[in-house]
């Protein structure tokens, strides 16, 4: 009787298959929509290895290219859908929330913590905010706005619609503003509201020395003496 031979029958398909012509980029679209989201500069270099490793599937960069294109239009599209309901949303919240400012003025600590934060994406610029604390020691939000850059020109005109439109107007007597130290906020507070309690957030503080000095043993002391109520 003759041996088979073994080799003949062995199986040498390789693991990865070139699909191009089968999985267009839309369905790579869908596979990627987080991806995209979470790291829109994602290169596409990276997306079609990951793409290879994750699916045994070999996609062309070109494919990968249209695929994050048109999630991006997507999700570009339904902000600018969102955007231009804009003051459909301000109406909205000004008829469900009557008396947010009496509310702060009767029921919350006369704290105010003012920030500004850079927006991505589609609509770029800076979103400047002011928020209280409630007898909960919840947030209580005061007011937002968006600007194109976060200085002292725009500060002032937060600073000047907040005080006169929400608390009253006046020169911030029995009033703490607490914020991150920016130089230009800085600077119009102490023009703005001489009478105001100014005072730096001490997580912006232990952030700036932990650039100079390095490790986690200040972190103790810092806090300790940021809760000591004496000198």
């Amino acid at each position: 009787m003759n041996k088979i031979n073994l080799k003949f029958f062995e199986h040498k398909c390789s693991r990865a298959f070139k699909l191009g012509s089968i999985v267009t980029y839309k369905w790579i679209r869908k596979q990627f929509v987080n991806d995209v989201l979470e790291s829109p500069k994602l290169i596409l270099r990276k997306m079609k290895a990951i793409v290879s490793k994750r699916y045994n599937i070999i996609m062309s960069v070109g494919q990968c290219r249209n695929a994050k294109k048109l999630e991006l239009s997507e999700v570009e599209g339904s902000l600018k859908e969102h955007n231009a309901k804009l003051w459909d949303y301000a109406a909205e919240i000004r008829r469900t929330n009557p008396g947010v400012v009496d509310g702060w003025l009767g029921g919350c600590r006369k704290v105010i913590g003012v920030d500004g934060c850079f927006l991505k994406g589609v609509y770029r610029g800076e979103l400047l905010s002011a928020v209280g604390r409630d007898a909960n020691n919840n947030i209580y939000p005061l007011a937002w706005a968006v600007v194109n850059v976060e200085n002292k020109r725009t500060w002032k005109w937060f600073l000047d619609n907040l005080m006169e439109d929400h608390i009253g107007g006046g020169s911030g007597h029995g009033i703490t503003i607490l914020s991150n130290g920016h130089k230009g906020l800085f600077e119009v507070v102490k023009e703005r509201l001489p009478d105001v309690e100014h005072r730096l957030c001490a997580r912006h503080i232990l952030a700036n020395l932990h650039k100079k000095f390095k490790g986690e043993q200040y972190f103790k002391p810092f806090w300790r003496a940021n809760n000591c109520t004496k000198v």
